[in-house]
């Protein structure tokens, strides 16, 4: 069991570096076109899964509450569908949406998010995947902004990428 969590681990260094690298050597260039690094921690609350099977799967629509902490402060309501294959080993996340309110980079407002594009597998199962804004009011109307998310136990999870908000934009 040890062995399989070492592995894991390295597994997952391996890949976040090899997404990360990439990001952080081009900070400077984002920096310079008005993209501003992001990152920091959103836990979720649970709160309603409703269940369906067919053909052996597991069809999952829920939702949940969350805090935020880092360049995005505030907190959300959110809502997901998943699915969990016949074997149990693998569940796929390839949709969910992001209700947040609060402040990102100081600004007030409130953000739509689209999340997903993850698995949850291996031992423990931890999710990861992406995240993008779709939309905004108040201050945080015109901001852009994506990047990746992966958990670090069942209900907190780290996220980082970039955001732009329009009258900084350099194009």
């Amino acid at each position: 069991m040890r062995k399989k969590t070492a592995v894991l681990i390295l597994c997952a260094a391996a890949l976040l570096s090899t997404l990360l690298i990439p990001t952080l050597m081009t900070e400077a260039r984002w920096t310079h076109q008005g993209r501003i690094p992001a990152w920091g921690t959103w836990v979720f609350y649970p709160e309603h899964k409703d269940l369906k099977f067919g053909n052996g799967y597991t069809f999952i629509l829920g939702n949940e509450t969350g805090d935020w902490t880092g360049t995005f402060e505030g907190t959300d309501y959110a809502i997901f569908f998943a699915e969990k294959n016949p074997e149990g080993d693998l569940v796929y996340l390839p949709y969910g949406v992001i209700f947040f309110e609060g402040e990102v980079h100081g600004k007030p407002g409130t953000l739509r998010i689209n999340f997903g594009q993850a698995e949850k597998k291996g031992d423990p199962m931890l999710w990861s995947g992406a995240w993008e804004i779709l939309s905004g009011t108040g201050e945080l109307e015109d901001l852009q902004g994506e990047g990746i998310w992966w958990e670090i136990t069942p209900t907190h999870i780290e996220y980082y990428g970039w955001i732009r908000f329009h009258e900084t934009r350099n194009d």
